[in-house]
Order: structure tokens, then sequence, then C-alpha cells
């Protein structure tokens, strides 16, 4: 009979999408786990086979993650916060992270861009390298906004008074691309205690899919998905190869993003021009009875040419294609945050019927809008 390995997992925090992963791969291997959150004295007698865990600048972990290798522990590393260490590691790629970030607000047609993140360290390094490469030639203007270099950083008062002199100074419309989820909450209340608005002064994009966080905000939080479960999955299967006298991988194995989970804190186009807003705002007022462009044109007092070339040089739509993007990023937020019927929504935005509503949907989202209902509801 096959030996039960011993795993002990030491990881912090203890995330449950990494926890789902590795024990996916524990129980086709069935395995034996111990977790920990944290060292305490009951650990100093541990024996066993392997061991994964996240290394942070804490040398008591440190100074026992030496001690278990001294033993002929094997152990990966889930996190690459102490690259200085040499040791197995599987991570998130985030190189990837704030490239894909980058991505999702240059679609978004954003100018002006900032980073926040209440910490610094090799990961935060990473992921702000690659967004600000990405973001820097096809932005205005670029801001960092790096609040743990700032005195007073983390008093929450303090930090909340330079990140609201930061965001009111900068030009807007301004995305903030966020190291995770916290920070990106912490920028929108910011935001909305200035006056902004999210997010249409400012757009926030966090990384992780916090459902916690990013649900529960005044403007639900956008997120770049983190495949933490695939993380965890990856960091076992390794940690098993290891124990079964396999090598090492010469470079850490690094998981890349699988998407963005898109809300209300990024879902509209970057608008700068005060022509084009005040459109927008009335198709806002009532989607149901939207005026024509011709009377658009006779409302706002311009000509329909530069109505149109408003629109051209601003967001690149017409008028008619902003108001159908309207009308979708509309009925996503009806279909996510209420139980109205396709045919009440369809009626509160101006289709004809549920039937012609779902094929513009289904020709836009490449899903029907049932379906797509029921992912947010699932995910």
């Amino acid at each position: 009979m096959k030996k039960m390995r011993n795993v002990l997992l030491l990881l912090t925090p203890s995330n449950p999408r990494r926890l789902e992963g590795i024990a996916l791969f524990a129980r086709s291997r069935s395995w034996h786990l111990t977790i920990a959150d944290h060292l305490t004295h009951s650990l100093d007698g541990w024996s066993g086979d392997g061991a994964l865990v996240t290394l942070r600048d804490d040398e008591g972990m440190l100074s026992y993650v030496r001690r278990l290798r001294r033993q002929g522990v094997r152990i990966v590393d889930l996190s690459l916060t102490r690259p200085d260490v040499r040791m197995p590691r599987v991570a998130g790629d985030n190189a990837a992270i704030g490239r894909m970030a980058a991505e999702h607000l240059r679609s978004k047609r954003y100018k002006n861009a900032a980073w926040f993140s209440t910490g610094w360290g090799h990961q935060h390094e990473l992921r702000h390298a690659a967004f600000s490469e990405a973001m820097e030639d096809h932005c205005e203007k670029w801001a960092w906004a790096l609040a743990s270099r700032k005195s007073g950083a983390d008093n929450w008062n303090a930090l909340s008074r330079w990140l609201k002199a930061k965001l009111c100074k900068e030009p807007r419309p301004l995305a903030v691309f966020c190291f995770d989820d916290a920070d990106a909450s912490r920028v929108e209340s910011v935001a909305i205690d200035a006056g902004l608005s999210v997010p249409g002064d400012v757009a926030v994009l966090g990384v992780g899919d916090d459902m916690v966080i990013c649900e529960n905000q005044a403007v639900p939080i956008s997120s770049v998905q983190h495949d933490i479960h695939r993380i965890g999955y990856t960091g076992a299967a390794l940690l098993d190869r290891l124990m079964n006298g396999g090598e090492p991988p010469p470079a850490p194995i690094l998981v890349k993003p699988s998407g963005v989970a898109e809300r209300a804190s990024t879902d509209t186009l970057a608008i700068s021009s005060d022509t084009v807003r005040r459109v927008r705002d009335i198709f806002m007022a009532d989607m149901a009875n939207p005026p024509s462009t011709t009377q658009l044109a006779e409302r706002l007092g311009v000509s329909r040419a530069i109505l149109d070339r408003a629109f051209a040089d601003d967001v690149g739509l017409s008028p008619s294609k902003m108001l159908m993007r309207l009308r979708l990023d509309e009925a996503k937020r009806l279909m996510a945050a209420t139980d109205l019927t396709l045919a009440e929504i369809a009626a509160r935005l101006g289709y004809c019927n549920a039937a012609y509503f779902t094929n513009i949907f289904r020709d836009s989202e490449g899903v029907a809008p049932k379906e797509w209902r029921k992912r947010q509801h699932t995910r």
C-alpha cells in the first residue's frame, strides 16, 4: 500500500480559492493535510513529507522553513515576495496581470492613468512595471500614486487626505489600477467622499476578484481575475513531483490571470468632451425614449456635423452606437443586481420586446442574456 503523504500548509493569508485548488489535487493523491495560517509552538514537533508555504518578510517563518528543509521536507513557495530566497515556486504572473489591466483600460479609451498600492514589494514592482509600460505610450498623462512611500500611509486619515488630493489634482476621467481589491476599495471610497463619480470621473480596477470586497461597494469593483485556484493546484502538483524525487524547475512557474471580471467601476467609456458627457446624461435619463441625433444637436445648440465630430474625436462612436453601449451596460447591471425579467429589462431600455433584446445582446456579447446572468450568479 502506498504511503500517505503528510503535507503542511503554511499559507498567509489563507485564501479559500487557493485552498480549494490544493485540496482538489490532494484528494487525488490521498494526502493528509495539516493547515496553519501562522507559526505556533505546536508546529515545532511537526514532521512530514512536504509543505506549501507563502514566504513573507517574516524571519521567524523563514527560519522555520529552513529548518524543515534541513530535515529533508520538500517545500514549494506559492508567492514571489522573497525572490532572494532560492526555492521552488508557483505564483501568479504579475507582469501578465499588469498587461491585462492595461489592455482592459485601454479598451475603455482612458487617456489618464494612475497606479495605487498601500504596500511595495517585489510583486508590486512587477505588476506596476508591466502596467506602466503598457499604458505610458497610450496615455496623455501618466500619474504614479504610490501611497506606501508617503509618510502616514499606515494611518487611514492621513492616507485618505493624501489620496484625495492626488485624485482631485489629476486630469479626468482618470483610470486607477490598484494592486489588489482591498486597495481598489480604498480608492473608490476616497473618490466618492471627494465628490467624484465612479466610473465617470475615476474608474477603479483591482486584482483578485474577491467578491466579498468587489460586490459590496457603492459601485461594484472590476477586477483582474488572479487565478489563485490554479496556483494552488499547480503548486500541489509540483510538490508531489518533488516528493517523488523529481527535480525543481529552474525558474518559478507563473500562472497567468484568467480575465477581467467587469463590474460598474470601469463599465463605461472614458468621456472628456463636455458635449459628449451631456449626451450621455440625456441618454441615461431616459433610455426607453431617447432623442434622435438631430434632436440632440438642436437641444445642445450645435450643428449635426459638430456633434458627430465630437463623438468621433472623443469616444470613436456615433451617438447611436453610444446609446447601444449604454443600454447594454445598463442591461448587465440590471441582470446582475435585480430579479427583473428580460421582458421588464427590455421595456426599461427601449427594446421592443425580449426577443429583440436577446438578439442584440447575443450579437454584442457572444452569449444570450439568460446564460450571461446565470454565469454572474454562479461565478
